[in-house]
């Protein structure tokens, strides 16, 4: 890969760098020292909304970028960008939803954080920050499959998707993780994060579940994360240079980044893929 002349890392969250139980990153640190060391930026890359990951970063100063809402809204140092559909749209289409059932309908944007805490287990502030979310919108309500396909109709009416997660329906629009990472790229060489040879860097991706499937493709590099609590791991990309980690979470996020920096500077005597 001595074609690339730098590499960018962009990883999931929740089950890959953050332990699915715990949400502690502790296991990943020594890799994330190294990738630190040798100046390879780390950027997020969440269904997580930009408060959330801007709490988070401001406690461990993990990330140099944030994606998130799964590639709606991005961030590079003061810059934001909202590649995922106007808040206003978001708000029309849940409003229409709930016009058109005859069962309660509220959401992450509409409701208190004290609904949305009871609703997730996350603490007061936490749920606070849940909320802020400017192109996604989780419903909270109790529907029937006519329900949801009646607000599915609805939601494609203005250009939107209505998404189950594991456990809320979503309103969101038609971006992903890979188009996401594709941005940020051209993001940090504008910004002199990544150098402007006009070479394409390295992409080195982590995930574990289907909505990280657009990134892992679109990677040089991907590394699937196994869940914690599957029995089995099924590769989420049909791709020969798809690598999984040998343990589910930080440890084997820690221990992919790892065997793939090992492999890289062995491979490049002068380290031309990490560094240029």
């Amino acid at each position: 890969m001595t074609e690339h002349s730098h590499c960018a890392i962009f990883t999931d969250l929740d089950g890959t760098l953050l332990d699915h139980d715990t949400y502690s990153w502790a296991p990943a640190a020594p890799a994330i020292e190294r990738i630190k060391k040798l100046g390879i930026p780390l950027i997020a890359i969440s269904s997580k909304t930009l408060a959330e990951l801007s709490h988070i970063n401001a406690t461990d100063h993990l990330f140099d970028g944030l994606i998130g809402e799964n590639g709606g809204v991005i961030r590079l140092g003061d810059q934001t960008e909202q590649p995922g559909p106007a808040t206003e749209t978001i708000d029309a289409a849940r409003d229409a939803i709930r016009a058109a059932l005859s069962i309660p309908v509220a959401s992450f944007r509409s409701t208190s954080p004290e609904i949305i805490a009871a609703q997730t287990g996350l603490s007061p502030d936490d749920a606070a920050r849940a909320g802020r979310r400017h192109c996604s919108d989780p419903l909270i309500w109790a529907p029937t499959d006519k329900d949801v396909t009646t607000a599915r109709t609805i939601a494609e009416t203005f250009g939107l998707k209505l998404v189950k997660g594991g456990r809320f329906h979503t309103l969101c629009g038609p971006t992903d993780k890979g188009a996401a990472m594709a941005r940020m790229l051209k993001l940090l060489a504008k910004n002199g994060v990544l150098p402007s040879t006009g070479l394409t860097p390295c992409t080195i991706a982590l995930g574990d579940s289907a909505n990280d499937a657009t990134m892992l493709a679109a990677a040089d590099f991907p590394i699937q994360i196994p869940q914690k609590h599957a029995s089995t791991t099924t590769a989420l990309i049909q791709d020969q240079k798809l690598i999984i980690a040998p343990e589910p979470g930080p440890s084997g996020w820690n221990a992919g980044i790892n065997a793939l920096l090992d492999q890289l500077t062995n491979t490049n005597n002068k380290s031309e893929v990490l560094h240029g």
